[in-house]
């Protein structure tokens, strides 16, 4: 068993957080500490299915049994992945959870609890701050689609896409997976401000449709860093 928990130190985290935050804040920081909980209860990262099923079994979890090797492990796939695509919630919480976890990544090499890595910060000061960026050019594209008519009139593909590239007014989108990846790059019409924000690597989740005037981006879900 490790010296302290994941639970235990989240909540030494917590308690240091409430003594220098308004309540309003704190009530943030709280918020984006039970969802990364949830996420490592959910996601296990870096334990295999094996290690799960033998520690549920016996009543177990994630936060209880692990400690401060393993609180770091999903910090890029919570940020990257489960909060754009698992989580509703506005822009002004995507911002806290990327304050949040760098505040504690920080907070963890102060206390001792972790080394200081210099790589693994700059990952995750990339995805804290592509994470709420993303989601208001989300908010632009689902706003642009709603007032957008268009003519589905041929083939359609349904998943997520990558973005390539961007151009002055397009994006060039490509399925990551699936049995259409043979079209290729699909080059996408959106308006100049949009295809500013976009960048490249970042993952679309949507449909895109063949209309009289080329494949359109028809659908969107979400879209993450």
């Amino acid at each position: 068993m490790p010296n302290k928990t994941i639970d235990e130190i989240c909540k030494e985290f917590l308690t240091d957080q409430e003594a220098r935050l308004s309540p309003n804040s704190f009530n943030k920081y709280k918020s984006i500490i039970q969802l990364y909980q949830s996420y490592l209860e959910s996601y296990w990262p870096s334990h295999s299915e094996k290690e799960y099923d033998s520690i549920t079994e016996a009543k177990g979890t994630y936060c209880e049994t692990f400690g401060a090797a393993d609180i770091t492990a999903g910090f890029s796939e919570f940020l990257g992945y489960f909060m754009p695509r698992k989580v509703m919630a506005g822009n002004e919480t995507m911002k806290a959870a990327g304050t949040v976890i760098k505040k504690l990544s920080k907070w963890l090499v102060e206390k001792g609890h972790t080394q200081n890595n210099t790589v693994d910060r700059e990952l995750l000061d990339t995805a804290a701050r592509d994470l709420p960026a993303s989601q208001k050019v989300l908010d632009l594209l689902d706003d642009w689609l709603s007032t957008t008519n268009t003519d589905r009139s041929g083939r359609e593909i349904e998943g997520h896409f990558s973005i390539l590239r961007t151009g002055s007014t397009e994006i060039w989108l490509e399925e990551m997976m699936g049995s259409d990846g043979e079209i290729g790059p699909i080059p996408i019409p959106v308006p100049a401000r949009i295809a500013k924000a976009c960048k490249v690597g970042w993952d679309v989740g949507g449909v895109v449709a063949q209309t009289k005037k080329g494949w359109r981006l028809v659908e969107i879900w979400n879209l993450s860093p």
